[in-house]
């Protein structure tokens, strides 16, 4: 009896086993939709922690104190890694950092910095640097943009920044790009304003009729992919609402120069208001 409860239990086991191998076996078809697994965590901790000292961790803020040159005492500061990311360009893999400072005790008007890092992990898995834009400066009050990872073609990603800046009478919304292609830099790649409004301005005229602002304009962007094969996909600007001349509903296609490494931007998506 104990002996067939003992089969029982081992074919039980083996159905078991069988059913979790098949379960962590993905479907071809997932496995090439997955994004690539981040690996090393301990040697990108490493170099971080020598840039930036033993309280530098990849998870989580940490604290430290910052000598200012432009100011008289040592200020408090928080960082924390807020995008990390693995690519895989031209057969090579990177790893995709960026490391954002917080000033604890800025003004208003003051801005955040992010120091943008890749990696490049040799074939043995060991890391080194590719490249860096170090001390970009986004944000307002201390707090830099809000920063994310995509790909921008076959044979690049970027770092996108989205942030703020609430002005005398309106409110403007800039997002920009920071694109790496395998090479050797970081390039700052070109920006636009995403919303654009002076609802809160007044103007007048000389005879001193007053009226608000007429702006509000809204542009939505995206990535054309239709063509997966090319080196940097375009940018499709859909712009809207109320310009200096009315309503608006107009499409912009960007294409990106490889030669000035950026996405050319248009002087009227890069507007503060109508000119007079």
């Amino acid at each position: 009896m104990a002996t067939g409860v003992f089969l029982r239990s081992v074919s039980l086991g083996a159905v078991l086993l069988l059913a979790a191998c098949q379960q962590d076996k993905p479907a071809p078809a997932q496995a090439e939709a997955r994004v690539p697994v981040l690996r090393h965590d301990d040697a990108v901790l490493a170099l971080l922690q020598e840039r930036y000292g033993a309280p530098a961790q990849l998870k989580g803020p940490w604290a430290q104190q910052l000598t200012d040159p432009d100011m008289d005492h040592v200020r408090p500061i928080h960082r924390d890694v807020c995008a990390d990311q693995a690519a895989v360009i031209g057969g090579k893999r990177y790893r995709m950092l960026a490391v954002c400072t917080h000033y604890d005790d800025a003004t208003s008007i003051e801005l955040g910095t992010t120091d943008f890092i890749v990696l490049h992990e040799a074939a043995d898995g060991r890391m080194s640097l590719a490249a860096e834009l170090a001390g970009r400066a986004s944000g307002a009050g201390g707090q830099p943009g809000t920063v994310s990872t995509l790909q921008v073609g076959a044979g690049a990603w970027a770092y996108q920044i989205d942030d703020e800046l609430v002005a005398v009478g309106s409110v403007m919304r800039n997002r920009a790009w920071l694109v790496f292609d395998g090479g050797d830099k970081v390039a700052d790649a070109g920006w636009l304003r995403t919303h654009l409004d002076d609802h809160n301005a007044i103007e007048c005229n000389d005879a001193g009729h007053c009226s608000h602002g007429r702006l509000d304009l809204n542009l939505e962007v995206r990535l054309d992919d239709s063509q997966p094969g090319l080196a940097y996909w375009p940018l499709q600007v859909q712009e809207k609402g109320n310009g200096c001349h009315g309503r608006v509903s107009k499409t912009h296609v960007i294409t990106y120069d490889p030669a000035q490494s950026r996405y050319p931007m248009p002087a009227e998506l890069q507007r503060e208001g109508c000119a007079k």
